[in-house]
């Protein structure tokens, strides 16, 4: 007696798919990035920090160009790359280049996400580019919050709106000390046209603020994924001239489907991903609604379907 051949397994195709499509949608579109990074030379963002923090060390105005791109982030930016622009050129942006793929190693790890994770766009674009972003959320999660601030201005929005006081009072004893020693008259003097080279080179970003009508749906949506996911959605959904790497400050509020969206590199693609974390949760009721925005509201939970967990309340500084 023969046996009968069988068909092919969907079942074992339907449950891989399930349970990686989005590893796969991650890995084509860093391929097809990567496509476009390989054509130039690694570190670009790297070079033109250290070339602003060593012009800044040499009492030369900080505000450089590397061709066409211009170094225009606040002044406490260059404090924490001194010890890095001292170093010679080409290590200095290899340290940078490894301290942006350690900072999504640890994101990763710290949010216990899936290894694939690594594979998340924006993660790439900064660690090819040498960019501090990565090191944002692991700095935050562990405690060093205005490390954070000092990197990346913006990152004062996850801080406040996760309630981490000692960091934003070690933030603001921080900025006062160093104010006599950074170029702030300077920065402030050429604000305007540091902005416009911000918007210049962001292509105007991704953020709601390129599409003026969406910043009212990111802020409704915002409301309603309440604070502790908003804390981390708000940089990419409403800070000015975003670049696609800000989205890596959003991966401890993604869903899947809502990291599937702000993976991809479109503006108003941030403000989407909120809309769809807000939808996610759609029985909350305004009682909630309005608890999640308490200050002894909950962490974020670490049972929620799709959604990485963050570090516990007793670890924030």
């Amino acid at each position: 007696m023969t046996r009968a051949a069988r068909g092919p397994d969907f079942g074992f195709v339907l449950a891989w798919v399930k349970r990686y499509w989005l590893a796969v949608w991650f890995a084509v579109i860093s391929a097809m990035r990567l496509s476009v990074l390989i054509t130039g030379e690694a570190g670009f963002d790297a070079r033109l920090y250290l070339k602003a923090t060593r012009a800044w060390l040499d009492g030369v105005d900080p505000w450089v160009f590397i061709d066409t791109q211009r170094f225009a982030a606040p002044p406490p930016t260059l404090i924490p790359l001194a010890p890095i622009a001292i170093l010679p050129e080409q290590l200095g942006i290899a340290v940078m280049i490894v301290l942006a793929t350690v900072g999504a190693v640890a994101t990763v790890r710290i949010l216990h996400l899936p290894w694939w994770w690594i594979l998340f766009p924006p993660f790439l674009d900064a660690a090819w580019n040498g960019n501090p972003q990565n090191l944002l959320v692991p700095l935050i999660l562990l405690g060093a919050g205005p490390l954070a601030v000092f990197l990346k201005i913006y990152a004062v929005v996850p801080v406040t709106l996760t309630l981490r006081w000692r960091a934003l009072l070690v933030t603001a004893v921080l900025l006062a000390v160093t104010a006599p020693i950074l170029p702030w008259a300077s920065y402030i003097a050429q604000f305007g046209d540091l902005s416009d080279a911000l918007a210049t080179q962001s292509d105007g970003g991704l953020s709601a603020t390129a599409i003026p009508w969406l910043i009212p749906v990111a802020l409704i949506a915002l409301l309603f994924v309440g604070r502790e996911r908003a804390a981390w959605l708000a940089v990419p959904a409403l800070w000015p001239t975003t670049q696609w790497y800000y989205s890596t400050l959003a991966v401890p509020a993604l869903t899947p489907l809502a990291a599937a969206v702000i993976a991809f590199p479109a503006p108003g693609a941030a403000v989407l991903a909120a809309v769809i974390v807000a939808v996610q949760r759609r029985n909350v009721s305004v009682q909630r609604l309005v608890d999640d925005w308490r200050p002894d509201a909950p962490v974020l939970p670490s049972t929620a379907p799709g959604v990485p967990p963050t570090a516990s309340r007793e670890s924030r500084a």
